[in-house]
């Protein structure tokens, strides 16, 4: 393996979104696991609520040191930061806060959110509402000490979510604290199905470059095939079912742009596509395949 070969494998970590399938410990027990299978990611799932206590928290960041572990958190679902109802954007805004320091104790990089809902609004006054609540929070996670943790805001797949390309990009830049997760699923289900060609993935990356430089070096990525209907997301996949977006261009473009990624797998079988696509960007990158469709069997 010669060093461009071993740089391209360097950038791209991988992981699944919660505990991997058919483990039964506790979560602190999922970095040796992981790095035992060889992944190198883990997004731990707060999505229904905050329940991980700080000793649990702290036993979590030793672990994920200890096995070289790159963690992540994702924020509860109850979360609407374009409300118009006070309560609602108040619990939500609070909800932000409590995962970010659950996720500065754990030694997290990123907390992953759905940003909200359009309602009866008007998508540009529905993110107007959510980049003032985005004011708000990095005001008072300053104030709580965060220092080391951003906020992800998250690429959405439904059209009735306050989540396109373009307005997670608006918040990225309207905030240091947030930085953009791109769900390539989410996209894929949101356009309906145009991430299947290499030229889709490379016009995120270059919008991405272009609206927020550096940032766009280092990015956290969600990735699984996904069902869809006019109206968007309909039910994630696994891969070898038929569906997209395809995975085999999107390693392609981020290994020849070299772009440092941790890529998350939200399949219905987490770890074990975690697996498939690392297995994928490896044969890439020894080029150990005789053609594109012994790569495909594996999508």
């Amino acid at each position: 393996m010669n060093r461009k070969q071993i740089k391209h494998l360097k950038k791209l970590k991988f992981g699944p979104a919660g505990k991997p399938i058919g483990f039964k410990g506790r979560v602190e027990e999922v970095p040796a696991f992981l790095n035992e299978k060889g992944l190198d990611a883990f997004e731990v799932q707060q999505v229904r609520q905050i329940n991980i206590k700080e000793e649990q928290a702290k036993l979590l960041r030793e672990a994920a040191k200890k096995y070289k572990i790159i963690l992540s958190v994702h924020a509860p679902y109850a979360i609407n930061l374009s409300s118009t109802k006070s309560d609602t954007l108040e619990a939500s805004k609070e909800r932000l806060l409590r995962t970010l320091q659950l996720a500065e104790k754990m030694g997290a990089y990123v907390v992953v959110f759905h940003p909200g809902y359009y309602g009866k609004l008007d998508p540009s006054e529905a993110l107007k509402i959510a980049l003032k609540a985005i004011e708000e929070i990095e005001e008072e996670a300053k104030g709580l000490g965060i220092k080391r943790v951003r906020l992800g805001a998250e690429t959405m797949g439904k059209k009735s979510q306050l989540g396109s390309l373009d307005e997670v990009i608006e918040m990225a830049k309207s905030s240091d604290l947030v930085m953009p997760v791109i769900d390539f699923a989410h996209l894929h289900a949101r356009t309906g199905g145009k991430f299947n060609v290499k030229e889709s993935y490379e016009s995120v990356l270059d919008k991405l470059e272009e609206e927020l430089g550096d940032e766009a070096k280092r990015l956290h990525i969600h990735f699984s095939k996904i069902e869809y209907s006019d109206k968007g997301e309909r039910k994630h996949h696994p891969f070898g079912t038929g569906f997209g977006p395809r995975f085999i261009e999107l390693a392609e473009t981020l290994m020849e742009r070299g772009i440092e990624t941790v890529i998350i797998s939200e399949s219905p079988k987490l770890d074990v596509d975690a697996l498939k696509m690392q297995e994928i960007v490896t044969k890439l990158a020894l080029k150990k395949y005789k053609n594109k469709k012994e790569l495909e069997k594996l999508e």
